[in-house]
């Protein structure tokens, strides 16, 4: 049996050329299997209320209240996300909707609301305070 003597041959080459290769593979794949998000902000004015603000319409704005728990108020009476942007468009056609957070609403809760109401039709919505 003949075995072959470590010290006399030269070490291996690791070659860096099939590494290369498969990363150059692996960016083309993330790069054709992602998608790039639509990112689409939402159009919104901040109103400040004052004491001697007029309203310019004879119309009354419909105000929603959002809790810290995401439970929504239209004008006072309670209402489910999925219905709100239909009741305001029933019995609010062409006032402005007041988004109004309160005791602590979260952020999130105000996004799912506006994103309700942009996707019912709703468009002119004002966030107070």
């Amino acid at each position: 049996m003949q075995l072959r003597d470590r010290s006399r041959g030269a070490s291996p080459m690791i070659g860096l050329t099939p590494l290369i290769d498969v990363v150059f593979i692996l960016l083309i794949f993330f790069m054709l299997a992602s998608s790039f998000l639509d990112w689409k902000g939402f159009e919104m004015s901040v109103t400040v209320m004052d004491g001697q603000a007029r309203a310019s319409s004879d119309i009354r704005p419909a105000t929603v209240n959002v809790d810290a728990n995401g439970g929504l108020s239209l004008n006072g009476e309670a209402v489910a996300v999925s219905n709100l942007a239909v009741t305001i468009l029933r019995n609010h056609a062409g006032a402005s909707v007041h988004l109004r957070p309160v005791n602590g609403a979260d952020l999130q809760h105000l996004i799912v609301v506006m994103d309700a109401l942009g996707r019912g039709g709703v468009t002119d919505v004002d966030l107070i305070e």
